[in-house]
């Protein structure tokens, strides 16, 4: 018989035991299982919505259906996954007040189901022009109107169960430059950009309802960027020695421009102009204060994202210059410009902050924020390790 081990030698990382899968393993089927799931509704919806031969795109087209189906599918797999494996990846996302993790599932759902839709219909648009003239029956139609919703279920479920601040700040990015790019290419008017952007809002068509939906779900998934930031503000915070405060001000000035986003989608123009350009111009300056007040709170943050937001900084006065003073911008332009800048600077800042919170200490998180089925999870399921999970 080998002699014992000694107690004080550091003990080999325990296998899975044999019949017993990684809890990785057990993600993976469940994100297949999701796909599967989509594909089956898919079949289901092509059989019912589909009647004989149709085009790739265009009303009662295949791309129609597949695009519906992927709105359908994806919204529902991001609300199952946020709140079941999100909740066990992120205790923090899980465990603060219901209506809040509820505006965040219902917000980022919507987000990845209209975004699919955006994206799929754009995608059969392509295929129609490639492929013109070309039509399928029902049977070859339900066949891509499956795979559609198979891929739209299992991408979401990978992405959403494994949400960072950076992916999701990419994630807005895309659906709000998709979202705006939608309303423009349906306007009624193609002429909507020599007067303003908000143009695109001020209809009752499907081009306005388009355009008002994108920057409302913007502004409410930009407040879910304002918590993922605080959260790794936080750990950066308390590794370095810096006040818990700093965290609260971030996070109140960027959660505040998510909601002034909303607004001026709730009240547009035809609302109320007043209260729509109070709302507009609210904005350009809370976010120019944060320009000002990010680079002094957080001098200890790299100094290349103190660089970059004077250069932000800078922008946004010479394209404010060029619109009220020169006259060389209009509207539309100025508006274009300054979102550019804006969701530029937004994304390399979390990306600095994610960056800088990496390898820090997690806060332990409170027992009730973490699922009892997570933590009722035997350790070995994993390799019983600390290694296998990071």
């Amino acid at each position: 018989m080998p002699p014992p081990a000694a107690s004080g030698a550091p003990r080999a990382a325990r296998a899975p035991r044999p019949g017993r899968t990684s809890r990785a393993s057990r993600v993976e089927s469940r994100h297949v299982g999701m796909g599967v799931g989509g594909a089956l509704a898919g079949l289901a919806v092509g059989l019912l919505a589909l009647r004989g031969t149709a085009p790739l795109a265009g009303a009662g087209s295949i791309g129609q259906v597949a695009a519906l189906t992927v709105l359908g599918c994806a919204a529902m797999t991001a609300a199952l996954t946020l709140t079941t494996l999100t909740r066990h990846s992120l205790p923090w996302f899980g465990g603060r007040r219901w209506w809040r993790r509820a505006t965040d599932v219902i917000g980022l759902s919507l987000v990845c189901g209209i975004l699919g839709l955006f994206l799929t219909g754009a995608l059969f648009g392509v295929f129609q022009q490639a492929f013109l003239g070309v039509a399928l029956d029902q049977m070859a139609g339900t066949f891509w109107v499956a795979l559609a919703g198979g891929a739209a279920a299992y991408v979401t479920s990978a992405a959403a169960s494994a949400l960072t601040g950076r992916a999701l700040a990419t994630l807005l990015a895309v659906f709000l430059t998709v979202g705006v790019l939608a309303s423009a290419l349906n306007a009624e008017d193609p002429y909507w950009w020599e007067r303003y952007f908000s143009e695109l809002g001020e209809g009752g068509d499907l081009s306005s309802l388009t355009f008002n939906l994108t920057l409302l779900l913007t502004g409410i998934a930009l407040v879910t960027v304002a918590e993922f930031l605080a959260h790794d503000l936080d750990r950066w915070a308390r590794s370095v020695g810096e006040p818990a405060w700093l965290m609260t001000v971030v996070r109140s000035l960027l959660t505040t421009v998510g909601v002034l986003v909303a607004l001026v989608a709730v009240i547009s123009r035809p609302v109320s102009v007043f209260w729509h350009d109070i709302v507009a111009q609210s904005l350009v300056v809370v976010f120019g204060l944060t320009l000002l007040i990010i680079p002094v709170l957080l001098r200890r943050l790299p100094g290349a994202l103190l660089a970059v937001t004077a250069v932000a900084f800078s922008l946004l006065l010479t394209v404010t210059v060029l619109y009220l003073v020169v006259g060389y911008l209009n509207m539309t332009a100025f508006e274009m410009g300054a979102a550019a800048i804006v969701y530029g600077w937004l994304l390399l800042f979390i990306r600095t902050v994610s960056a800088a919170a990496e390898g820090t200490e997690e806060e332990p998180a409170s027992p009730d924020a973490v699922p009892a089925s997570a933590a009722a999870e035997p350790a070995g399921d994993d390799g019983g390790s600390a290694a296998a999970t990071g």
